[in-house]
């Protein structure tokens, strides 16, 4: 279970209807979250998740509709064209996704930030990702 919740049943009230929103946009989404919510610690200064701050959630979003999508709406992918850096605003309008990324930022009280992969299994190559399965 990710750090930044009290209990399995809080991260499948949170982590459950934002997939499913986000599948309503994009039928065969998948996600998984990463960063300090799976290692405990930030990447740059390994620091304690929520130690003194306030951490945010990193989640891997994939699917081949939303990759197309963000390909064909000109999202910028990084030089091996597996991944995105975090979507800012404009890319999240584009894509459906802003509203939904925002009111879960609002639900969790803290940042979302949403990347996307070419599939789940890239972002667990990557970085330690804990699928959202439910």
């Amino acid at each position: 279970m990710p750090h930044g919740f009290d209990s399995f049943q809080a991260f499948q009230n949170f982590a459950g209807p934002l997939r499913q929103r986000m599948r309503e946009r994009y039928p065969d989404l998948e996600m998984g979250f990463q960063g300090s919510a799976v290692t405990g610690r930030s990447a740059d200064e390994h620091k304690p998740f929520d130690l003194g701050r306030t951490s945010d959630f990193d989640i891997a979003i994939s699917g081949d509709s939303l990759y197309a999508a963000a390909r064909e709406r000109g999202v910028p992918f990084r030089g091996d064209g597996v991944s995105t850096g975090p979507l800012g605003d404009d890319d999240l309008h584009v894509l459906g996704l802003e509203d939904i990324v925002s009111d879960a930022s609002d639900e969790a009280g803290r940042p979302v930030n949403v990347m996307i992969y070419r599939s789940i299994a890239d972002a667990a190559d990557r970085k330690p990702t804990i699928k959202v399965w439910f």
